[in-house]
């Protein structure tokens, strides 16, 4: 990149980005109505992050009830 009042080259500055918190994506179908239901209770808090939730909390309870039923 050349510099406008100097004319010489200097070095592009770079944006320092945040290491990405979500990279992997799901899709799936969902009954006719679940968005609906989901829009009537999630409140102010995103789709992305309502779904991220309910998402980890079913996660956790069956890991709990593997972990119960293994050990």
């Amino acid at each position: 990149m050349i510099d406008s009042t100097s004319g010489y080259a200097t070095a592009t500055k770079r944006a320092v980005t945040k290491p990405k918190l979500y990279d992997e994506q799901l899709a799936f179908l969902v009954e006719r109505g679940t968005k609906e239901r989901v829009e009537a209770v999630r409140g102010s808090v995103s789709k992305a992050k309502f779904f991220r939730s309910a998402i980890d909390a079913a996660i956790a309870k069956a890991e709990r009830e593997l972990k119960r039923r293994d050990g």
